[in-house]
């Protein structure tokens, strides 16, 4: 069982986010899984990109928080919230070294001035 106190990159401060039990994806059909690679990392800082139907890329970043069969949460430690994404999107991952980080915030989505749906370029 993961002791969610001593994950790396929380600070010392225990989350409050309720997942459900670990799951053990060591196991001869996950072995090279997505899920299994995921869930050895957890506790690395992480920038996620996930294909958003068939032509948009999204990414966002955190702290790998959890690894479910369907999903992976991250805890973003900038703005103190946890995000849940869906693993099938997920097209590639990159780790960082402890310490680095992206120049920018993924998670932060671009401003949009067009409140009426015009578009004006």
């Amino acid at each position: 069982m993961i002791n969610r106190n001593s994950r790396r990159g929380l600070n010392g401060v225990p989350p409050e986010f309720t997942t459900p039990p670990p799951i053990d994806f060591d196991t001869e059909e996950m072995r090279g899984s997505m899920q299994k690679i995921l869930s050895d990392n957890i506790g690395e800082f992480v920038v996620v990109e996930f294909l958003i139907g068939t032509d948009r890329i999204m990414r966002k970043q955190g702290i790998l928080y959890f690894v479910g069969t369907s999903y992976v949460t991250l805890y973003d430690d900038d703005s103190n919230n946890f995000i849940v994404c869906d693993i099938f999107s997920i097209k590639f991952v990159y780790f960082y070294f402890p310490g680095q980080r992206p120049n920018r915030n993924y998670n932060l989505l671009p401003s949009n001035n067009n409140i009426n749906g015009n578009n004006q370029r």
